[in-house]
């Protein structure tokens, strides 16, 4: 059975998910599978940068169809540590952040989520399991279209609606 690694934890604003990973990887290996066009199109979506204007939009790829463009806005980035973020998307924007930290030759990846108050974590978290793990996949050398939509939700919803501890 697929493990969650993460839940839902109040935030400021209110609420976020929050997924925290270990990975045998570099640190400027995943921050490049996060930001930058060739390493997001291997396990996520489609980044498109223009270089005039500076605009960013991305897409998610989801069963190999290109969802709708989103712009991006970037609000924090210090490589190859962190970075803040938020993407338009067709369920409204997304504040999402990642942290990346190093002890003893393990890699840490944070993953954050800031929801709305209509976001429902129950899909959206289990949706994040499902990339991250394709991130890693992707990392590793493998065939991210191993990783299956169907182990990760709804299997890891009760993950990410129960009350915080």
């Amino acid at each position: 059975m697929t493990q969650a690694h993460g839940g839902v934890e109040p935030s400021l604003p209110g609420r976020r998910i929050v997924i925290e990973l270990d990975a045998p990887y570099g640190v400027r290996d995943i921050w490049d599978a996060f930001t930058t066009v060739e390493g997001l199109r291997s396990w996520a979506g489609i980044l498109r940068e223009n270089a005039e204007s500076g605009n960013q939009r991305f897409a998610f790829l989801e069963e190999g169809l290109e969802s709708a463009a989103g712009s991006v806005l970037v609000h924090q980035c210090r490589p190859p540590y962190k970075f803040r973020l938020t993407v338009d998307t067709d369920q409204g924007p997304w504040d999402l952040g990642l942290d990346l930290s190093s002890r003893a030759g393990t890699k840490k990846i944070t993953f954050t989520h800031e929801l709305g108050a209509a976001d429902d974590p129950g899909t959206i978290g289990p949706g994040w399991e499902y990339y991250l793990q394709r991130m890693l996949v992707h990392l590793k050398g493998g065939n991210v279209d191993s990783v299956l939509w169907n182990d990760y939700y709804p299997a890891l919803v009760p993950a990410y609606t129960k009350a915080p501890e």
